[in-house]
């Protein structure tokens, strides 16, 4: 019983420290989740009170952005309402002035008027006078090509009709020289034909005779031979026929060969004779008709040369003509242009310059004169006050060119403060990467403060906020 009622004691005890285990367990994990509840609602509250704090920060500071803007545009309202002011003092000093202006427009209109027909009459005369000696010129240089050709067509018809006779005398020599020896010929001919005539006839005499004894005996013995054969007799006379008729034919024909062989032979000797002496005429008449053709090029060469070289002038005169009338012509233009320009000026001229165009100098404004040994035209004389005038355009020019720089450089200051204003009030990219002081990002801006007294850092500890330094 003692050893039962041991165990039932000592497993109590088992059983009351294991229940203790465990409540004290519950009690760490009921802990650990308030714990975390409690971490919860703090950080809940630490994010509340950042952002109230955050947006407290951006109003302030955009309070002060906005106060610092407004006094920036009430100082430019000021020095705009100061400027309209000035110029509105300016407007009524122009007001003023243009009345006396319109009383003096007349005379003013009058001068420039007057110096506007002198500028044109000037341009007349110097026109006339280029006119008339131009057309001194072309007078001069057409009475001289006309001088000129009509010497050298003189000549030529000269030197022409030389070369005609030169060739008619060569050819009626030629025909002479042909003629006599054509007289010759023939008067040579006719004594060898009655040489030979009379030479046939003796011989033909002689051989009458020689035949006529030969015939005697021939009929002789041809009476003594018929006799003896007759057929042989028949036979005979058919040859002897025969042999007669050949033995005219070549007598005949020896007399035509001997005949032609020494007509031929005297006419190669003639024609030997001749044809010495007509190739010395006809190579003399050779090298005077070479002299001739050359001196004719080198006539025709002389003559194409000169009329080159007038053409050659004449394109010369023509291209400096036409030079000088579009020179002319571009100076007309740029005269009327001028006109033109100063008609439109003087639309916009003030009415100062209206009643006195051309300022006069002061002593102050003189510049030492340079002795200069070289005359100057009139014309130069005559744009002097044209130089004056287009100087104080100049002028005016460069100081509107000062004042639009300054107004451009105001102009982009103004604009610059306008941007600045605007990123103030609005939220960009290009905003966020510029340095910014409203921008507040984990409490953090990008933007340099002034920190002015000591610095106060807020914690914040459960559901309270608590300033402390």
């Amino acid at each position: 019983m003692a050893k039962k009622g041991k165990k039932e004691k000592g497993n109590k005890s088992e059983f009351g420290i294991y229940k203790n285990e465990e409540e004290r367990r519950k009690a760490m994990e009921e802990m650990k989740q308030k714990a975390n509840e409690k971490r919860i609602a703090e950080e809940k509250i630490y994010r509340l009170n950042s952002l109230k704090i955050q947006n407290r920060w951006k109003e302030i500071m955009k309070q002060a952005k906005s106060i610092e803007l407004k006094n920036q545009i009430e100082i430019l309202r000021q020095i705009q309402s100061r400027r309209l002011d000035k110029k509105q003092t300016e407007i009524d000093n122009l007001k003023a002035s243009m009345v006396q202006s319109e009383e003096q427009f007349t005379n003013a209109l009058q001068s420039h008027l007057i110096n506007i027909d002198t500028l044109i009459d000037l341009q007349n005369s110097r026109l006339e006078t280029l006119i008339t000696q131009f057309d001194d010129d072309l007078n001069a240089l057409e009475t001289e090509f006309n001088t000129e050709r009509t010497m050298l067509q003189i000549q030529h018809a000269k030197e022409r009709g030389d070369t005609l006779g030169i060739m008619m005398r060569a050819e009626h020599e030629f025909i002479e020289n042909e003629a006599d020896a054509k007289h010759e010929y023939s008067s040579v001919r006719d004594d060898v034909k009655n040489k030979n005539l009379e030479e046939k006839h003796a011989l033909r005499i002689q051989l009458e005779g020689t035949v006529e004894d030969l015939w005697r005996q021939f009929q002789s013995a041809l009476n003594q031979y018929n006799t003896s054969t007759d057929e042989r007799k028949k036979q005979f006379e058919e040859l002897k026929q025969k042999d007669q008729k050949n033995a005219k034919e070549i007598e005949q024909q020896m007399k035509k060969l001997v005949k032609l062989q020494e007509n031929i032979a005297h006419l190669k000797t003639k024609m030997s004779n001749t044809a010495k002496d007509y190739e010395e005429r006809n190579k003399a008449l050779k090298e005077e008709k070479d002299a001739i053709q050359v001196q004719f090029q080198a006539l025709k060469k002389r003559m194409n040369t000169f009329r080159e070289e007038e053409r050659h002038r004449l394109t010369e005169l023509t291209l400096l003509s036409n030079s000088v009338i579009k020179a002319l012509r571009v100076k007309v233009e740029k005269a009327e242009q001028i006109i033109k320009l100063a008609e439109m000026n003087r639309k916009l001229e003030t009415e100062q310059e209206k009643i006195c165009p051309f300022y006069e100098e002061s002593p102050f404004e003189s510049v030492p004169e340079v002795e200069i040994d070289i005359e100057l035209p009139k014309e130069f004389h005559g744009m002097h006050q044209f130089n004056k005038r287009f100087n104080k355009v100049f002028l005016d020019k460069l100081a509107l060119e000062k004042q639009y720089a300054s107004l451009s450089e105001e102009n982009s200051r103004l604009r610059a403060i306008l941007k600045q204003y605007l990123d103030g009030i609005t939220l960009s990219e290009s905003v966020i990467n510029e340095l910014n002081p409203l921008i507040v990002v984990n409490g953090k801006t990008n933007a340099p403060l002034r920190q002015r007294g000591p610095v106060h850092v807020t914690y914040v500890e459960a559901a309270q906020c608590v300033a402390s330094k």
